[in-house]
């Protein structure tokens, strides 16, 4: 069986009992980001915030939700951001036939796309959700990224193809394959939506809503396909009669939805899981809550085709986050007693079981039963546990660190397990890192696992790094899957583990790298990633879940920090001094002239602060003039009084040209995405871009109040970070569920169009006049646009003039739009007038 739980960047997640107020309120979508916090602070006030507590996803709930929330501190619903994608393209369509599509934006997936680990220590290539493995066909598979869209394999898993980077949507939760036909798939999201595909992934359509929360699995009755299950978190367990057409909810009892299995041989009779345990013996008409379990979250495991033991039903139980009990029916889940396993944590760390309380249940958690062999059981939630009696005694099949696991002659697979299924004798293993298989569960030994991630593009990317040096080296901070390294060749290593967060490469140095940890823990290599060492804190702080971490532009050696207040240190991270006051909560951003080393701004929520360096202990001014929460400040490479900032507000990006005295709305004509990363080109036209949560866009001095689509290749994924690379004139962008990409930096003089008859178009300045040529004696009409929309040339029946000369002396430098067509079609190509 499998399951998926929540950490959605938008909506929601689950780790401990459902009784905790904030994560109700997250599910429910009715409640600001703030009011979240705060219930959520009360919480871990009383809780703590040490491993199993469900700290830990819940920050990294927080600070997306913190990037995403809009001027009024909500979250907007995946139905929303597809609306506003379609408006978008509508408008670019109607107002600039497609050109904006084609600017010189062409951007090209760099990886990762496999592990390596050097100096790391729990390497992974990114977070599979879901799986599901066509039983005709087990070379047949799909998965899902959380954050990273729906992938296939027709191979095995040896090679992989996305099949959703266009779409508005790229969250993964659940996948099922139709078990009669394989060409259908279906695939459940946030907010209860499920889409499905009739022509194995090609295309996608919303199939249905079953409220709010994430689709954690569905389930197809293999006797009659057009009945289907599914379980959403926060919203019970649903049925559909119409192949999932339409879905009424059949137990609101199981709030949670956390598993949903139909007895072997008999899809009448089902069990449903929550914090309680349910059985229905009439296709869900109707439910009954099963006693002898305690309150906590439960996954349920049975043997599917065992014809002798169709009774056996386990029942897998999560206490706070870490192990509870294991319950075993033998009477189709009329009853259970409780398998004695007293102290013994199987969810957490330790590889003797120990009751040491760690685990990140039920998000890390799950159990599996051999399909022909009821006895056999698996068990999982940060490492794998393997029982051949029944579940009376469990021995471990991983450990989450690689040289540990070989130790002890284990497999290794990442640690946080989310999904475990039997298939065909093999064993699948869905992790925060990917996707492994057990070819032989019964042989356990050191390559008791085989990765089968591969070519899995998934990696989300909390923040980038990248050299001045041509070619590349680039270091990036990802969720679950620690620091990884890609050298000046495309090859990547891993030189951290743990979440990776901010890091940058030495100015002078590009073998010298620098990177971050959760709540600010501080490492350095200086070999290119082959080792690292832990630096010191600050006064021994503890920073915000992204720690700002920055290098000085001209001085060797000297970095700076942000805790609750901005740290300096000369000696490479060795020892630091404060050169702030103290802001009381810990800094979100951090920023420095590129230009003027002394000029820096810090930033916290709404708080804008600037700083020149006057005193010993300088205090930083506050700057004030717009609104929103600040997502990313850029300081422009040769002006340090030019300074964008992304913001929550409705205005998304303002732009000061006065060192912060007054701001412009940068607004214009953006869609209503989340603002999320800035950086300046350092070209004569101020060109800036911005990263969304949908896309790349460009402004200059010559586009207008236009902003430009910059997203040929790109899939339609949240944008982390940008940074430019001058050596090689690339633009990077760090995205959350797909990788790192970069493409070439605008060039005005470079635009790729259409292909239409060969069109060429010439401007003359000296002259003032534009020439058009195209290859054929069509008749045609030209038209010319200004890049607001607005007509102001227009001709036709041009086929007897070619070339044409069109005098553009008394129009205004800028971008213009030159349209040609005919009756066959239409071209639109870029006039640039300086």
């Amino acid at each position: 069986m499998k399951k998926n739980y929540l950490t959605s960047i938008l909506f929601a997640f689950f780790l401990c009992a459902w009784s905790q107020e904030y994560k109700q309120m997250i599910i429910s979508g009715e409640y600001t980001v703030q009011e979240i916090q705060t219930e959520a602070e009360a919480y871990f006030a009383i809780e703590g915030t040490g491993r199993g507590t469900g700290f830990k996803p819940y920050k990294r709930w927080e600070y997306q939700a913190l990037q995403n929330m809009d001027e009024n501190g909500m979250l907007k619903t995946p139905e929303f951001y597809f609306n506003e994608l379609e408006n978008y393209n509508a408008y670019i369509n109607e107002n600039f036939n497609s050109v904006a599509r084609t600017t010189t934006g062409n951007w090209e997936e760099m990886g990762p796309l496999s592990w390596n680990a050097t100096s790391g220590w729990n390497p992974g290539v990114g977070r599979v959700t879901s799986i599901s493995i066509d039983q005709s066909n087990t070379d047949h598979i799909i998965v899902g990224g959380e954050t990273g869209g729906v992938w296939r394999s027709m191979d095995g898993g040896n090679n992989w193809s996305v099949l959703t980077d266009n779409l508005s949507n790229i969250l993964v939760y659940s996948l099922t394959i139709d078990p009669t036909n394989s060409s259908i798939y279906y695939w459940g999201t946030t907010s209860g939506t499920i889409f499905k595909s009739t022509d194995s992934g090609n295309t996608w359509n919303i199939l249905a809503d079953v409220g709010s929360g994430n689709v954690n699995k569905i389930l197809i009755d293999p006797t009659d396909t057009t009945k289907m299950y599914c379980s959403a978190e926060g919203g019970g367990i649903f049925k559909s009669t119409n192949s999932g057409t339409t879905w009424s909810m059949i137990n609101p009892a199981a709030f949670n939805g956390y598993d949903v299995e139909f007895k072997p041989g008999d899809t009448n009779t089902i069990y449903a899981s929550g914090n309680a345990f349910f059985l229905s013996t009439d296709g869900g008409a109707n439910f009954t809550q099963v006693g002898g379990f305690n309150g906590g979250p439960k996954m349920i495991g049975v043997a599917a085709n065992d014809a002798i033991n169709p009774g056996v039903v386990y029942v897998l139980e999560s206490s706070s986050g870490a192990f509870g009990a294991i319950y075993k029916s033998f009477d189709s889940g009329a009853t259970f007693t409780e398998v004695d396993h007293t102290a013994k944590n199987y969810l957490g760390y330790s590889t003797t079981a120990a009751d040491d309380g760690g685990g990140q249940a039920p998000r890390d958690m799950d159990i599996t039963v051999n399909p022909d062999n009821a006895n056999e059981v698996v068990i999982a939630g940060i490492n794998t546990w393997r029982s051949t009696n029944g579940g009376l005694t469990f021995g471990i099949t991983s450990q989450w660190q690689p040289g540990f696991a070989s130790g002890l002659g284990i497999g290794y697979c990442h640690p946080d397990v989310d999904i475990l299924e039997f298939v065909d004798g093999k064993l699948y293993v869905g992790t925060d890192g990917g996707i492994y298989v057990a070819d032989d569960p019964s042989d356990v030994n050191a390559s008791y696992y085989r990765d089968l991630s591969s070519g899995l593009g998934i990696r989300q990317f909390y923040k980038i790094g990248v050299s001045q040096t041509n070619p590349a080296v680039v270091t990036g901070g990802s969720q679950d899957n620690g620091t990884s390294l890609m050298d000046g060749n495309g090859n990547w290593i891993d030189w951290l583990g743990a979440d990776g967060m901010e890091g940058f490469v030495d100015k002078d140095n590009s073998s010298i790298i620098y990177g971050t940890t959760q709540f600010g823990g501080l490492f350095r290599s200086l070999n290119s990633g082959a080792g690292s060492s832990g630096l010191p804190s600050p006064d021994n702080k503890s920073g915000n879940w992204i720690t700002p971490f920055e290098q000085h532009p001209t001085e060797p050696n000297t970095i700076y920090t942000g805790y609750d207040q901005v740290y300096e240190s000369d000696d490479g991270g060795l020892t630091w001094s404060p050169v702030s006051q103290d802001f009381g909560p810990n800094l979100d951003h951090l920023k420095i002239a590129p230009s003027n080393g002394n000029l820096m701004y810090a930033a916290r929520g709404g708080f804008l602060y600037k700083n020149s360096f006057v005193g010993i202990i300088p205090t930083w001014n506050q700057v004030t003039g717009f609104n929103g929460s600040i997502n990313s400040i850029a300081i422009h490479p040769t002006d340090p009084d030019r300074v964008a900032i992304a913001t929550t507000s409705s205005q998304k990006v303002y732009v000061t040209t006065n060192g912060g005295t007054t701001w412009t709305s940068y607004q214009y004509d953006l869609p209503n995405f989340s603002a999320r990363a800035l950086v300046w080109a350092n070209n004569a036209d101020n060109g800036l871009y911005l990263g969304m949560n949908y896309g790349v866009y460009y402004i200059d001095d010559t586009t207008g109040n236009s902003w430009l689509p910059f997203n040929n290749g790109l899939p339609n994924v949240i944008i982390s970070e940008l940074e430019i690379n001058e050596a090689e004139g690339k633009l990077y962008a760090g995205t959350y569920g797909r990788g790192l990409w970069r493409t070439d930096i605008y060039d005005p003089l470079s635009v790729a169009e259409f292909e239409f008859n060969t069109v060429q178009l010439s401007p003359n300045p000296a002259k003032d006049l534009v020439t058009l040529s195209w290859d054929k004696p069509d008749d045609v009409a030209v038209r010319i646009f200004n890049s607001e929309g607005k007509l102001l040339y227009f001709s036709k029946n041009e086929s007897l003039i070619n070339p044409k000369q069109i005098d553009v002396s008394q129009f205004a430098t800028g971008l213009y739009f030159v349209k040609i067509n005919n009756t066959r079609g239409e071209i639109t190509k870029k006039l640039i007038i300086k």
